[in-house]
Formats: C-alpha cells, sequence, structure tokens
C-alpha cells in the first residue's frame, strides 16, 4: 500500500514565456498610461510678445528682442562671461523687459529670478543684467537681459517669478 500522503504528482511543464506575459503586459500598460498623460497634458500658456502680463506688484512684458550678432550691441560695463565667444551652436539675445509698478508696495527685479525655457533649451540663465531694482507704485522700469540661446530651440519663454511667463516669438533668431 503506498501512503497517499508521499504520493507525488507528476509535475507539470510550464513555459516560462507565457510567466513572463503578465509582467510585460503590466509594464506596457503602465507605460501606456504614462504617455497618455504626458501627451493630454494641458500646455503652459505664455503671455504673447509684446503684451503685458502679471507679475508680483505690477505688469511685465518684453518690449524688445535682438539677437546680439545682428545690432553689435554691447553693455557698457560687460560680465566676463560677454567677453568670451558664444558657444558653438548658441547664439546671444538681447531682451528689453519692461515692468510697471501698480501695487502699493511696488515691485521688485531681480535678473536671477528670470530663466529662458522652450523645447530644445534647459532652463537658461541671464548672462548680463542691466539693473536689479525696487519700484514704487506708477513707476515703469526697463531692464536689459543677455542670455545666450540654443540655435536650434523653439517655443522659448521667458519664465519669472510666480508663473510669470512671456513668449520670445520668433524674433530672437534674428532671420
Amino acid at each position: 500500500m503506498t501512503n497517499i500522503g508521499t504520493m507525488e504528482l507528476p509535475l507539470t511543464k510550464r513555459r516560462p514565456g507565457k510567466l513572463m506575459l503578465i509582467p510585460v503586459g503590466l509594464l506596457l500598460s503602465i507605460a501606456m498610461s504614462l504617455g497618455y498623460l504626458a501627451l493630454t497634458a494641458p500646455p503652459r500658456t505664455s503671455t504673447p510678445l509684446g503684451a503685458s502680463s502679471l507679475y508680483p506688484g505690477g505688469m511685465a512684458r518684453i518690449s524688445a528682442i535682438a539677437p546680439l550678432e545682428n545690432d553689435g550691441w554691447l553693455p557698457p560695463e560687460r560680465g566676463e562671461a560677454l567677453y568670451q565667444e558664444p558657444a558653438i551652436g548658441t547664439h546671444r539675445v538681447r531682451l528689453l523687459v519692461e515692468l510697471t509698478a501698480l501695487e502699493p508696495g511696488g515691485l521688485e527685479f531681480t535678473s536671477p529670478d528670470f530663466t529662458v525655457t522652450g523645447i530644445g533649451s534647459r532652463n537658461v540663465q541671464p548672462l548680463w543684467s542691466s539693473v536689479d531694482s525696487t519700484i514704487g507704485q506708477g513707476k515703469t522700469l526697463e531692464a536689459t537681459l543677455v542670455f545666450e540661446l540654443p540655435d536650434q530651440a523653439i517655443a522659448l519663454v521667458l519664465e519669472g517669478p510666480d508663473g510669470t511667463r512671456l513668449s520670445l516669438g520668433q524674433a530672437h533668431h534674428g532671420k
């Protein structure tokens, strides 16, 4: 007689490929979900070139853009970065940013608070700025910022404090 507790049942062979279908299918589902979310996310809007946008304490707008190669402008006191040639595949752009203080406390302009971002561009900090200043209510300040931007970058936006986003349009290419 055989003891039922010690009886061995025949093992069925399983294909390892079928077991792999479950984790692969799960990973594929996650990847498709993330792709869908990334592609259908609403785009971050920016204020068109020349239009005014809300800025902490007032309004801001880009009043002019000029590629430095085209106009030959140089600041009176050049920073060390402007003495060097632009990196290969980049060009330098001068932005005139007009700020108007509307709030009783005025507004503060600090150039490191601004970066240029876009497709084909990381957060680019200004190479040079004309002024960092605080202005009172009813006053206007025109600040000059110089950036070194990638030649192939598109959809560039000047980002500032509290979500200020000002579009650079196509003028920065100078063509």
